[in-house]
């Protein structure tokens, strides 16, 4: 679906120093080089055809890899996004790395923020800071509780005011089950 607007922030942040702690505690041999081989950018599968982080294609049953498994908070992120969820990669952009232009703009998203883009829109990415970035990239088809969601959100573009906005911290519930929908059927016959 084509948004209305370049970027809407979802009405939502998270704990970020929780989430780099999860992540932290991830081998550092799950982390693959990014698919189109930019320099100094690498990915972590959390999502993928039958939980293998190894399969990359968009076809098939997505289901959480071993990585996602061991994430309690990263799952409770991903399921609060009310979406059914299908490749899901956690993207690490080393101090000073770029993504070069292609078909996701320039814009600070601040660390817990969660945000919506049109990546069919020409973008890149730079890591303006010595420190590593980490971004959550969930693909998604969506669903009534997401939509939702954004509608609910802030966006950003076109002059769009939002007086007294104001997004919902998500704080870890432990030992709660966060189940996360995932898809089963993404590519047409």
């Amino acid at each position: 679906m084509k948004l209305d607007v370049p970027f809407v922030q979802l009405p939502m942040v998270y704990d970020a120093q929780l989430l780099a702690d999860e992540i932290s505690a991830i081998d550092a041999s799950a982390w693959r080089p990014h698919p189109q081989g930019f320099a100094g950018n690498t990915m972590l599968p959390l999502v993928a055809v039958d939980g293998d982080p190894a399969n990359q294609s968009f076809n098939g049953p997505m289901l959480p890899t071993p990585e996602l498994k061991r994430c309690a908070y990263l799952q409770q992120v991903i399921a609060s996004f009310g979406a059914t969820v299908g490749r899901t990669r956690l993207m690490r952009l080393s101090g000073g790395a770029e993504v070069t232009p292609h078909v996701d703009q320039g814009l600070n998203m601040r660390e817990g923020e969660c945000w919506i883009f049109d990546t069919w829109r020409l973008h890149r990415v730079l890591n303006d800071d010595d420190r590593s970035r980490i971004h959550l990239v969930c693909d998604t088809v969506g669903g009534a509780d997401f939509w939702n969601l954004v509608a609910a959100g802030k966006p950003v573009g076109r002059g769009s005011q939002s007086p007294g906005w104001q997004p919902q911290r998500i704080a870890f519930r432990e030992g709660m089950e966060y189940p996360i929908r995932f898809e089963s059927h993404n590519v047409p016959a």
